[in-house]
């Protein structure tokens, strides 16, 4: 029987609130009613949800906060959490499938990432699909390939949500690079060594429209100039409807509709 408030153990906890789970599942939460904003709907109880990256923090917060929502469907790389989901949510809207897809940071020996991979779920048959803390983990190479693999998947009104890192600071000083900028900014004789190279690297290059931010620890933030990363979605049969500033619970953040 599903468990109305779903614990999961730490070591299948990943991302920047997995030490804290109550805060994870808030802000699973918060990206729930972000959805229902922004696509001008009061739930999801009507929705086809696919979440890519799906982790376990918007299924608590669903669970935890008896949220309304049509089906649910979770993808991820990691076997064991999607193992103990399977195990722990019997609740018919919910199903949950492992991808072994390659990323550099969380599944580094998985298969490439195409534009022709499958997933085990049917063709134009979801309304949402959600991405958060996934195009922050991808090279330019995979944003596209990721781009036109999950097309195939959106029925012709549905629309895509994923966040993403943008270089650039904002007014609310919400964003990835509003943060660095502040620590470099408030300890500038404390720079360690990578801070000193990277700095480095970017006067060399201008404005890249790709950074890997830590080449000592891959992709654990790509960041992209605005313009690449709207350019990218060209050619991938999508269509951008905004790209917006960071939030709470959200880094910039980019939303498509199917062309």
């Amino acid at each position: 029987m599903t468990e109305s408030v779903l614990q999961v153990p730490r070591e299948l906890r990943r991302g920047g609130k997995a030490f804290d789970e109550e805060a994870s599942i808030e802000s699973g939460l918060h990206l729930i009613q972000l959805i229902a904003r922004k696509f001008g709907i009061p739930d999801l109880a009507n929705s086809s949800v696919l979440d890519i990256g799906c982790g376990c923090k918007l299924v608590q917060a669903i669970l935890e906060h008896d949220v309304p929502i049509g089906r649910y469907v979770g993808v991820d790389v990691f076997p064991d959490l999607i193992a103990f989901l399977q195990a722990k949510v019997a609740d018919p809207r919910f199903t949950f499938h492992v991808q072994n897809t390659h990323n550099e940071m969380y599944n580094p020996a998985g298969e490439p990432l195409s534009a022709d991979t499958r997933l085990p779920v049917a063709e134009s048959s979801f309304d949402i699909i959600c991405l958060f803390s996934v195009f922050t983990h991808l090279a330019p190479h995979d944003y596209v390939a990721m781009l036109h693999m999950l097309r195939r998947y959106i029925k012709p009104d549905g629309k895509l949500i994923f966040s993403l890192f943008v270089h650039e600071t904002t007014r609310d000083g919400l964003g990835f690079i509003d943060t660095i900028d502040r620590a470099w900014k408030a300890r500038p004789d404390k720079l360690d060594a990578f801070k000193e190279a990277f700095q480095q690297r970017y006067n060399a290059l201008g404005r890249p429209d790709f950074l890997d931010w830590d080449p000592t620890d891959p992709l654990h933030w790509a960041v992209y100039s605005r313009e690449h990363a709207l350019r990218l979605i060209e050619g991938t049969g999508w269509e951008v409807e905004s790209l917006n500033d960071p939030e709470p619970a959200i880094q910039h953040y980019m939303i498509c509709r199917p062309v």
